[in-house]
Formats: structure tokens, sequence, C-alpha cells
């Protein structure tokens, strides 16, 4: 049997379940109880180690059943381009550099940061606790999770297909952010558009992983913080 040359919608549908179905379930969840609270933005966003742990082992087992009906369905893996060379990290660095300041000026002019800015100031950042070996690994493979659908397989499919299914994506992002807050999410799918307009001249998938990587890691925008 030939191997599948692109993907019809019905698969993009099954692997955005396999892939975001309970992610978009409990962000709603999480953006309903936002609304009940009247904020405007989720403020504990902190992860502990185990629950990096745990997601890394979720994300594992949709990665397989995902591996699995890709393989079912004769994808050809080649289509996703993942490759390290000597224009990788500067590509990266480009990327953070764009993407982060893009979203940086959005988020200073929507989301009321005074009170948020004063509270980081007063409490002091214990990098050595912060940087933990389970959120940098956790970051990796979440980059490379969301970026290998929304880079990767959203663009195998058909030329014709290809616009619905890039508003799809963006939807798809925008769904699994909300638990932080309408702005916020916003903010997360102004970063995913910013990833798609690179994507048509940019074909390695590996640079978009690393970056959203280091936003895993660091926040979305730019990391000003780490400036004493």
């Amino acid at each position: 049997m030939p191997k599948q040359n692109d993907l019809t919608f019905v698969d993009l549908l099954f692997l955005c379940v396999v892939f975001f179905g309970a992610p978009i379930f409990f962000s709603l969840l999480g953006f309903l109880q936002l609304e009940q609270s009247g904020a405007e933005l989720a403020t504990n966003l902190d992860f502990s180690d185990s629950d990096n742990k745990s997601s890394i082992y979720l994300e594992l087992v949709s990665l397989s059943v995902a591996a699995i009906y890709l393989y079912w369905r004769k994808f050809d893996f080649h289509r996703l381009h993942l490759s390290l060379d000597r224009y990788t990290l500067l590509l990266t660095l480009a990327l953070i550099l764009i993407a982060g300041g893009i979203t940086q000026i959005f988020y200073d002019v929507t989301l009321p940061t005074v009170e948020i800015v004063e509270e980081e100031i007063a409490q002091p950042i214990e990098y050595s606790s912060y940087f933990s070996l389970s959120l940098i690994l956790f970051s990796l493979l979440n980059g490379f999770y969301e970026e290998v659908f929304f880079l990767g397989l959203a663009f195998a499919v058909s030329k014709n297909r290809l616009p619905y299914v890039l508003i799809f994506s963006l939807f798809v992002r925008f769904s699994f952010h909300t638990y932080q807050g309408i702005t916020s999410a916003l903010g997360i799918t102004l970063f995913g558009l910013i990833f798609l307009a690179f994507r048509f001249r940019l074909t390695n998938l590996v640079p978009f992983m690393l970056a959203h990587a280091f936003f895993d890691v660091f926040g979305l925008g730019l990391p000003l913080w780490l400036i004493p």
C-alpha cells in the first residue's frame, strides 16, 4: 500500500483530539473558574516537578497513539522536516526575538502588569530551584509536541484545504490556553500566527520547537525579569 501523501480533515480532527482533547477540556474548566472569580488572568501558573513529570508521561502516551494512527494511515513521516544544522540556533534566536518581542508589546498594551511586576520585584527569584530538570525536559518535549502538530501535521494537507486547517489550528491553540485568561490566550494565538508566517519560509521544524521550549521555560515575551 502506498504512503499517504496528504492528511484529510478527519485525520486532523482525530489527531487534534489525541493531542489536545484533554487540555482543551481542562482549560475550559479553568476558564470558567477564572470567570467566576472575576479575575482577568490567572496568576498562579507555577508547575511542580510532579506536574511536569505527569505532563511528560501524558504527552508521550499521546504521541505514541498519534504515531500508531499515522503509521496505520501510511503517513509519510519524511514530510516532517526535523534536522540540526549550522543555522538552527541562529533561526531559533531570531524566532525568540521576533515572536517574543511582538507578544511582549501585545501583553504590555493589554494586560494590567503593574501589580504583577511589583509582586515579582518584592519576591526575589531562586534560579536554582526554578530551572529544574523536569521543567527543561518538559519544555523540550512540549515544544516538539505542540509544533509537530501545528507546524508539521497541519501543513500535511492538500493546498486547497491548508487555509481552513490553519485557521482551525489557531482556534485550537487558543482553546487550550483559555485557563490563563482570554487576553493571555489571545497573546499565545498571536504567537502561533507569527510562527505560521515564518513556517511558510522555513521547512525545518526544529528552530520552532526550540523557540517554543524557550518560552515554556522563561514565559512568552522577552524574559526581562532575568535582568537584575
